[in-house]
């Protein structure tokens, strides 16, 4: 089913094979998708690993954990839109108040725990991320949750209801949660792996959990102890609490300002320097925004400045696209540049709610918030169409925005019922254009960064394949960090490529008699080509397909694939050509394998002496008396039987032994040998066997020029490897054995 990694041959050779001859055939260069290129990356680069650290994708999972609440907050709110606009006049006044009151519970029940979920999550994460299993003094991560919450409501401690509506919610309440979320986590952590800060406890009670939350008691204590202080310090002073403190800090500057091209500047970048920390900036600077308008109706009264360029409205219509952060622009950009198709989905997925200036799906789920490859054009570009606008309507450009409109419509739209004028149409439309383009540049720096990540996620796939290991079971799924979640991933597409047939194919390697001088079989190999992440490595394919429970299905599309196509020779190959499946040892164990095959053969027209099966011998089968059983009803159908890999593993003898075979494959590591060396005998031994049991023996690996004459002089005869042929498609392999029919 499955070859060695072209990639990773190091053999490998740069011209096309040679048709005309079985003695001779270069192996081409492969394009090694997966390993990463010594290339200078610079600042992409460093951003990527600040990325990285532990404490941003700690904040970024917080904030991703609360994205099904903001997904549903935001189709709630859609709902609520459309039932404000003219749809409620068609609506009965009962049906469309109720509406109204369930997108209002739900929008409450979503939106408003966000703060409350970010400070539960980010701590877990956190833990998580910088704990490891070796860690001698480790700490259970929900009791890090469980120490953050009790420090949030100590430190914000509101003395109302709907001041705690506020201190829970997205809009108020986020960047006080996440502070106080990042510092209790710290210093809890901190405390807590060290030997100081700890109870020494074995053995203490039933369930191991006593014992961890015991022992992490005194570091719990201190880290509730110290915010106790902190917030018994601001109550001494007579300070507000943190939400309000926040919210009073970040309006400061705007106090008695009067609207000008500096202050729109600042308020923009300050509420998008709010959105990107995950606080609601337009919310948080309500007062400040309140402040700027009052400013400049009083400006307009006396007769000085530019009267009424902002108003209420002013920054929802010229640089809210789809939300704070212009975020349509950036849903242009990706559809445009970014070829993934899970990230087209969610930008697909995010429109409708953009288009009633809703953000937080995109923000979120991309994410934007705390993601500093969009930090730039994330602040910048709402700054610089806020200007434009700002510009357009001073020296006349476009009318002032004298007619209110709500937050949530739709843009263009409301461009032009604001000003009621096509202008200002005609200016979102270039405004949307130029945000856009602000944005192509990082779209495509975080596709690289993206393509780089998967790559080493990739790699670390492919060694996890390749070893023994498995943690819990799977070798893939369970993976931590990354490469676990890459592979999830991967499987998912992989269940819809079995269903769909449409990327996964085979490939065939000729193998070839050198004493008949002609092909006498060829081995069929799986490819699966991703539509995103191109050629996933074999051994990555059937160790998801193991993790996943479809390793059996696999096994039978390649084997039903590899008997249709030799059915498809017949006629133009000799009548005595066998192609090789690889079964793996989950599928020998299943109790109806061999009627499975027999049933397929039977389907596809296949005469059972033209398959041959391959067994790894590398991968013990004791003592699967069933598998042993299914093989020789196999056997005495007619179907061969040949022993992968064999010469260095373990059980080899004992397959010889117990197994009805017909052909031994020599392993390729015993390819590389010198004159008189270890391995020469033991190919020499195995030949002398092979034909003292009457099977035959196969070399695989073969690559150099200079290695046939040595196995030659052996007594090996039969061959498969790079320097006869890759593996080929099914029309040039079928060209391959017609030309190498009886070649000298």
């Amino acid at each position: 089913m499955t070859d060695e990694p072209i990639a990773d041959d190091p053999h490998a050779r740069s011209s096309e094979p040679s048709p005309g001859t079985v003695s001779v055939s270069a192996v081409p260069e492969t394009d090694n998708t997966w390993r990463l290129r010594r290339e200078s990356l610079s600042l992409i680069d460093i951003v990527g690993r600040f990325a990285a650290l532990p404490l941003m994708t700690a904040l970024r999972r917080a904030l991703l954990l609360s994205l099904p609440l903001v997904m549903v907050g935001a189709f709630a709110h859609f709902i609520n839109v459309l039932v404000s606009l003219s749809l409620a006049d068609d609506l009965p006044t009962q049906v469309s108040e109720a509406v109204r009151s369930i997108c209002s519970t739900t929008i409450e029940g979503t939106f408003g725990l966000v703060a409350l979920v970010a400070v539960l999550g980010f701590p877990y994460s956190f833990a998580t991320l910088t704990g490891a299993k070796s860690d001698r003094y480790p700490v259970n991560p929900a009791s890090a949750s469980m120490v953050a919450l009790s420090c949030f409501f100590i430190l914000v401690a509101p003395d109302t209801i709907d001041r705690w509506r506020d201190a829970l919610s997205s809009t108020h309440g986020l960047p006080a949660a996440l502070a106080v979320a990042i510092g209790s986590s710290c210093l809890f952590l901190f405390l807590a792996r060290r030997p100081q800060f700890r109870f020494r406890l074995r053995g203490f009670g039933a369930d191991p959990l006593v014992g961890d939350l015991f022992s992490i008691l005194p570091a719990a204590v201190a880290t509730i102890a110290v915010f106790a202080m902190i917030r018994q310090a601001q109550l001494e002073l007579g300070g507000p609490d943190l939400t309000t403190a926040l919210s009073s800090l970040i309006s400061a500057p705007f106090v008695g300002a009067e609207p000008s091209a500096l202050i729109v500047a600042t308020y923009s970048m300050l509420s998008q320097v709010i959105w990107f920390l995950g606080g609601h900036g337009a919310n948080m600077l309500g007062p400040a925004l309140h402040q700027i308008v009052t400013s400049a109706g009083e400006a307009a009264a006396s007769g000085g400045g530019t009267p009424h360029v902002v108003t209420m409205n002013f920054f929802s219509v010229y640089s809210a696209f789809g939300g704070a952060g212009s975020t349509l622009c950036l849903i242009v950009a990706l559809l445009f540049a970014d070829r993934e198709p899970s990230i087209r989905r969610l930008a697909w997925l995010s429109l409708l709610p953009a288009l009633v200036n809703v953000n937080e799906p995109l923000l979120f789920g991309l994410p934007v918030i705390l993601n500093p490859i969009y930090v730039v054009p994330f602040i910048l570009t709402p700054v610089a169409l806020s200007l434009l606008g700002y510009f357009a309507t001073a020296v006349g450009l476009v009318p002032v925005l004298e007619h209110a409109v709500p937050w949530t419509m739709p843009p263009l739209l409301n461009g032009y019922l604001a000003t009621g004028s096509s202008s200002g149409l005609i200016l979102q439309l270039i405004s949307l254009a130029i945000g856009t383009f602000f944005y192509l540049p990082f779209v495509r720096i975080a596709a690289r960064l993206r393509l780089a990540e998967n790559a080493k996620a990739m790699n670390a796939l492919l060694v996890a394949s390749e070893s023994d290991e498995a943690a819990g079971g799977f070798k893939l799924i369970d993976l931590p960090g990354t490469p676990g979640r890459f592979a999830g991933t991967l499987a998912s597409d992989l269940s819809e490529s079995l269903r769909s047939a449409n990327q996964l194919y085979l490939q065939y390697q000729p193998q070839v008699c050198i004493e008949e001088r002609r092909v006498f079989g060829v081995e069929a190999l799986l490819r699966w080509e991703h539509e995103v992440y191109g050629s996933i490595p074999p051994p990555i394919t059937v160790a998801l397909a193991e993790d996943m429970g479809l390793i059996d299905q696999l096994g039978n599309y390649v084997l039903r694939l590899a008997c249709r196509q030799r059915v498809a020779w017949k006629g133009a190959v000799p009548a005595d050509l066998i192609v090789s499946v690889n079964v793996s040892p989950h599928q020998l164990l299943n109790p109806d394998f061999d009627r499975v095959v027999l049933e397929i053969l039977a389907e596809e027209g296949l005469r059972p002496g033209l398959l041959e099966l391959e067994i790894t011998e590398s991968t013990s089968l004791v003592p699967a008396v069933r598998a042993l059983e299914a093989l020789l009803r196999l056997r005495n159908a007619g179907v061969r039987i040949a022993l992968d890999d064999f010469g260095m593993g373990h059980t080899s003898l004992h397959y010889l032994r117990e197994l009805p075979l017909d052909t031994l494959k020599i392993d390729r590591s015993l390819t590389f040998t010198s004159q008189g060396d270890l391995n020469e005998h033991v190919i020499r031994s195995i030949v002398s066997l092979s034909r003292t049991l009457g099977l035959r023996a196969v070399v695989e690996g073969i690559e150099q020029p200079e290695q046939l004459p040595k196995f030659i002089d052996l007594g090996c005869g039969r061959f498969q490897g790079y320097l006869f042929s890759p593996p080929l498609g099914s029309g040039p392999c079928l060209e391959y054995i017609r030309a190498n029919a009886g070649a000298a």
